[in-house]
This record gives C-alpha cells, structure tokens and sequence, in this order.
C-alpha cells in the first residue's frame, strides 16, 4: 500500500525549509552589514565570555594609556626645568671660581656678585616652575608655592614649603610610576656630615649634638681688655678697639724700640712727638689686635700678661659670655638652630662661617657666595678666598643632585616611553583576539549570504512546485 503525505504535512515541510533557509539568510544578511559573527551571546557564549574578558583588558590598558599621556608634560616640565637650573649653576661655578683670580679688584668681585644675584634670581623662579596652574616641584603640595626667600639671622635664605612625596601614576597592574622630582631632592637634599668652621678666631666643634641647616655666621666679640702694659703705656680708647681674647704677654724692647705681643711681629715704637704715638697697633701671630698709647712711654723695657674677654653668638644679637675653659659651649638661635662650640681655642674677635655640610641648599650656597664676593662678612681677602674656596664643595654637591634628579628623571621618562609600546603593543594583540572571536570573514560569509539566496530560491520553487498538485495527482 502506497503512503502519501497529506496537503496540510506538504504545507509544513515547504513552510519548515523555507524559514530555516530564510533565518540562514537573514543571519548572513546581518553578518556582513554588521561585521560581526557574534551578534548576540547566544549565538556562541563561549566566544561571548571571551571577548566581554578581553574587552575589560582593553579597557585596563586604555586607562594605562591615558595615565601615561597625561603624565608624560609634567614629566617632560620637570626635565626641561632640571636642564635649565644645571645650566644657571654651571655658569654660577664659573663665576665663583673667576671670584678666586688675586689679580680682581673690589669693584669686579662686585659685578661678579651681582652676576651671581641675577642666576640665583633665576635659580629660584626655575625652582617654582608650574604646569598649569600646579607647581611642579612641591612634590604633592601642587598649589603652593615651593620655594621662597626669607630673612635667618639678617641673611636671605630660600625655604622649601613643599613635601618629600612624588606624585605617581600607574602605568601597568600594580606598577606606580613616579612622575615628579620633590625640591628637596632637586635643589635641596641634605646629606648631614657634620658642622665645619671657615675663619680666624680659633673655634673648634664641641661634644655633643648640633642641629641645623644651611649655612650661617658665628661671632665673636671684643668686650674688654684688662691688664696694664707697662712701661707707662696705657691701652688706647681703653681697649674699645681691641680683637684680643684670652691672655697674650705684651713685650717693650726699649733697647730695639720695639713692641711685640706673643709672638707675632715686633713694631717700632713711635719717635716722641709722632703723631701716632696714641695709637700704636701691635698684632700677635693669631691676627689679634691691642691698641697702645705711647704718649706718655717712659723708655723702660716692660713685660705684661693682657687679657681679652669676649662673648659669642649666631644670631649677631644674643651673645653669650666666653668660657675660654669650656670645651662644649652652647649656643642658639630663635630658628632653632643650635651649636656647639669648643672655646678653649678662641684667640681674637672676628666673625667666622659655620656651615652644616650637607645640609645647605643649592640657592643658600650661591647666596653665600655672594656674601664673600661683596666682602659683607669675610674681612680681609685671604679670609674671602678661603671662604669661597670652602662652599666649592657644598656647591658642587647641590650640583651633583641636581644631575641625579635629571637622570631619575630622564630614566623613567624611558620607563614611560617603554611601558607605553608595551601598551599598545598589548592593545593591538587583544584588539586582534576580540576580532578573531567576534568579527566575520567578510568573504567567506557573502559567499555563505549568496549560497543561502540561492537555496532560499531553490526552496521557494520548489515548494510552489509542490504545493500545485491537486487531488487527482494523489489518486492517479
């Protein structure tokens, strides 16, 4: 017996292929307006899941990307300035070494004082340098501004206001990268080694601990000479003009005309009548002073034990008495400054430099330099020479930092370079990943679109064809 399918099962059959033919179509149709092979998550959830991962991939390096692009002028500020500040110091050596020449006069110390004016001047405004409206090297106190000058003891300093902190952006999982050099690094980073004198006086360092920064002037004062010189010579202007300090023996050689004091260079006594028979100054080997009158010398040998008390401070304001058998006098100042000092060796009055080695910054040191040049404070030449020959090293340190700063610098800006090509180096194989998971092979899937017409139409004809037969086709 012959089974032959109902019209209504015929209907079904036709209908069943020609909307599967239709859904392959429309699914090539989108496919290739689209791109893309993975539409929606049902149509491959493995592939779906794999590429929502690497999308958040993306999107980590992305934001890595942005961090270093946006890091990267401040970056670049802070070695751009870092150049400048080596430059300004270079040229500010040049001119402290040229300061140095014997063969200079006052006047060109001067102008090479003024020179050296000008570059700290710069210095500074290169310290401050901003970004915007932030500063860029305050560390992360951005808004303020880092550096400023003040008045310590009557002397300009610079101060920093800034933190020792970087600002730091990540570039990578887990992986910070500071962007910034803090002040304190660049143009001011202490390396304490202790406290040194420059000068005449005799000082010595005392015992216990001192604290400190910078640089800064210890004074030694003349407050009276006693002891009678003989010989009925008197003390001229009562020893008010005196650098004396502790016991020195006063020698009058009648027979030489002379006289000595310690053991420094013996001075001929003044014919009578002279007119600097009231003033007679005899130096002892120290460089100390004692101011003779002679008007009413008697032409006797004499010899006489004067002495010189005094009293010292670091502010050039509050003095304290001079123990000349303290070996760990103590002074301070209202900056909190505090010095210890052995005065078992102090021989005159004068005014010396102390300096906390390692802890003066650049801008003090140039400022020092400065000081010396002007002779504000170094008194004779040899004493200017041997304090600027002195501060060569602090600047040369402050220098050396400022080169490190600019290679840390310089060193992470390859850092930056090297960490952004792996980015996108990474950007590009994850971008390569979603595509093989989610885009299409245009060619392949229009030949797909093109073999899902035809069949489509091959359905349909086939399908009219079937759905003409009649009854009589059945029953034949």
């Amino acid at each position: 017996m012959n089974i032959r399918p109902t019209q209504n099962a015929n209907f079904d059959l036709v209908k069943a292929g020609l909307n599967a033919n239709l859904a392959k179509l429309i699914t090539a149709q989108e496919q290739v307006s689209s791109g893309k092979k993975l539409l929606r998550p049902s149509d491959n959830p493995v592939a779906a899941a794999t590429v929502l991962a690497l999308q958040r991939q993306l999107g980590d390096v992305s934001r890595y990307s942005e961090a270093i692009g946006t890091a990267r002028p401040l970056l670049e500020q802070g070695m751009s300035a870092l150049n400048e500040a080596s430059s300004i110091m270079t040229e500010a050596r040049g001119l402290a070494v040229q300061g140095l020449n014997g063969t200079l006069n006052a006047a060109d110390r001067q102008a090479l004082a003024q020179n050296l004016r000008l570059l700290k001047s710069r210095l500074l405004e290169v310290a401050n340098t901003k970004l915007g409206d932030r500063f860029v090297f305050g560390g992360t106190e951005t808004k303020n501004i880092p550096f400023s000058e003040t008045d310590v003891n009557g002397q300009p300093r610079v101060v920093y206001h800034g933190d020792g902190a970087s600002r730091s952006v990540a570039v990578g999982p887990g992986v910070d990268l500071a962007v910034n050099i803090p002040g304190t690094e660049a143009f001011g980073r202490f390396e304490s080694s202790g406290v040194s004198f420059n000068g005449t006086s005799g000082v010595a360092l005392g015992t216990s601990a001192n604290a400190g920064t910078g640089y800064g002037y210890l004074t030694i004062r003349h407050d009276a000479t006693s002891g009678t010189p003989g010989s009925a010579v008197t003390l001229a202007n009562g020893g008010a003009n005196d650098t004396l300090i502790g016991d020195r023996t006063l020698t009058i050689d009648a027979a030489a005309g002379t006289v000595q004091l310690g053991n420094g260079t013996a001075v001929a006594i003044p014919a009578a009548g002279s007119s600097g028979l009231g003033d007679v100054s005899v130096t002892d080997e120290n460089g100390a002073v004692v101011h003779l009158d002679f008007t009413n010398y008697d032409g006797t040998d004499s010899s006489a034990t004067l002495n010189g008390s005094g009293s010292a401070s670091i502010d050039g304001t509050n003095f304290t008495a001079l123990d000349l058998s303290d070996g760990n006098m103590q002074l301070t100042d209202s900056n909190g400054t505090v010095l210890h000092i052995d005065a078992r060796g102090i021989v005159q009055a004068t005014t010396d430099l102390y300096s906390f080695d390692g802890a003066v910054n650049a801008f003090d040191v140039i400022q020092g330099m400065i000081d010396d040049l002007s002779n504000n404070s170094a008194g004779d030449n040899q004493a200017m020479f041997a304090r600027l020959s002195s501060r060569l090293s602090e600047f040369d340190r402050n220098f050396d930092n400022v080169q490190i700063a600019l290679g840390t610098l310089g060193s992470r800006s390859q850092r930056m370079d090297s960490g952004k090509n792996q980015l996108d180096s990474l950007s590009i194989n994850l971008q390569g990943l979603v595509s093989d998971n989610q885009d299409v092979d245009l060619a392949s899937v229009v030949l797909d679109m093109n073999k899902a017409q035809q069949t489509l139409e091959v359905a349909q004809a086939t399908g009219a064809k079937l759905l003409q037969n009649t009854l009589l086709n059945y029953l034949g």
